[in-house]
């Protein structure tokens, strides 16, 4: 890690990058975590209200796949717009709106979803929160993180979606044995409180503090992390990487960053395609497959659970040995395998097995490929680069739950799915190839300085 000369005015990037782990980023990482657990956890409850309203509402398999991805719609729209918005007002507000929105819609879906049309509308408008949450909550702890441990911190935030799955599939069960699947989204509504909570708690990025000419709240941020350098950060100011001359949106399509951006948007289309394939349909094919109610909620619980596992191994891999891009392509690769395996499989250990590795490849993967994502912009364009690839990837995400209706309808069985699953990955493994590593001190270090005076 570089050092500032004598004289030099310190760097934000640099001093975040050379911190010591401090309690202040186990903070940071709890925080996000949390507010992506209501991501996952509002994301995923539609998988469990299938059961109870495919036949009352009379819904083909294809349009029991849209209820389920109806919110990625309004998702889709929030993550692309919502990263223009945290690069020009901050990632704090930004942040705590998406929770705001999502839980106040959550509650109203539990209230007035009562038929396929207005489920599916306040669906959608949840969205527009929900979109939020993920991509930026893993934009902002990019920005606060010690370079060596870097990427198992990172995915470690964003592992909230995962739990929030696994909380989905345990409620899914417990709260829904009556038929009353609309407590599932007054639960959501906890978002909502969650949200007021972090008007006091939640943090500004000391990035974008420094970039906005905000460098008092930026040292004092700062501070909780390198207290011994606060002194000098008071008497010499912090900079940032200069604005370049292009807007957010041009600079993400640059030439300089063309290639990467548009694998990364391919890759997630392919990941939330089998991420939100496998969510919607695995509980209920598992059901079809004789595992019985519980246990086919279980399967879900499975899928997401194991996803954390291989989110954190994954960050660890990138870390230690293989670097980002050859660790996502490896479990993208082992992902087909789990996919043909569920397809082929028979008898419950078999399923239980494969069901686990694909959740800590598939889902694990797509925690990479966001982490990935988040360091691969300067910081000013971070919440753009990040949204805009998850706006895409949504695409994927409506399309994996309605396909996979589709094909389970035209086929028949329990396996067409999980081919699909298998063929999608196998293709992620080709673009994820494109996305080279990339650290974020390289970013900073790759742009001009800007001096913003304390």
């Amino acid at each position: 890690m570089p050092v500032p000369a004598p004289d030099s005015t310190p760097d934000a990037r640099t001093e975040l990058g050379a911190a010591p782990l401090r309690p202040f980023h186990w903070l940071i990482v709890g925080l996000v975590a949390l507010a992506t657990l209501f991501d996952g956890y509002d994301t995923l409850i539609p998988s469990y209200v299938i059961h109870f309203v495919a036949k009352p509402w009379h819904l083909s398999e294809g349009q029991v796949g849209f209820l389920v991805s109806s919110g990625l719609i309004g998702f889709a729209v929030g993550s692309v717009v919502h990263g223009v918005v945290a690069d020009r007002i901050g990632r704090r507000p930004t942040l705590i709106a998406g929770l705001l929105i999502s839980g106040g819609f959550s509650v109203l879906t539990g209230a007035f979803g009562t038929s396929y049309a207005s489920f599916i509308t306040l669906r959608a408008l949840t969205g527009l929160g929900l979109g939020v949450l993920l991509p930026l909550g893993t934009a902002y702890v990019n920005e606060y993180l010690p370079n060596r441990v870097h990427h198992r911190l990172a995915v470690l935030g964003g592992t909230g979606f995962a739990l929030g799955g696994v909380l989905a599939a345990l409620l899914g069960v417990s709260l829904t044995s009556g038929g009353n699947w609309q407590s599932l989204f007054y639960v959501g509504g906890g978002a909502l409180v969650l949200g007021l909570i972090y008007l006091v708690v939640f943090p500004e990025s000391v990035e974008y503090l420094v970039a906005h000419g905000r460098t008092p709240d930026a040292i004092r941020l700062l501070g909780k992390i390198r207290p011994d350098r606060v002194a000098l950060y008071e008497a010499r100011g912090l900079v940032v990487a200069a604005h370049p001359p292009t807007r957010d949106l041009k600079l993400v399509l640059s030439s300089r960053y063309r290639v990467r951006t548009i694998a990364l948007w391919v890759s997630s289309f392919l990941l939330l395609f089998n991420v939100y394939g496998l969510s919607a349909w695995t509980p209920e094919l598992m059901i079809e497959r004789g595992h019985g109610f519980a246990a086919g909620f279980g399967f879900g619980a499975v899928l997401q659970g194991t996803s954390i596992v291989g989110a954190v191994l994954g960050g660890f891999v990138a870390d230690r040995w293989l670097g980002a891009r050859r660790s996502l392509m490896l479990w993208c690769a082992l992902g087909v395998v789990a996919a043909i395996v569920i397809a082929l499989a028979g008898g419950t250990a078999v399923d239980v097995i494969a069901v686990a590795a694909a959740g800590l490849c598939i889902i694990g993967g797509q925690f990479l490929l966001n982490n990935v994502c988040a360091i691969t912009y300067p910081v000013r364009a971070r919440g753009t680069g990040a949204g805009l690839m998850l706006g895409f990837g949504r695409v994927g995400g409506i399309l994996g739950p309605t396909i996979g209706g589709s094909l389970l309808g035209a086929f028949g069985g329990t396996s067409a799915l999980f081919f699909a699953v298998a063929v999608a990955a196998a293709l992620a493994v080709v673009s994820t190839s494109f996305v080279t590593d990339r650290n974020a001190a390289a970013v900073g270090a790759a742009e001009p300085q800007q001096e913003v005076p304390a």
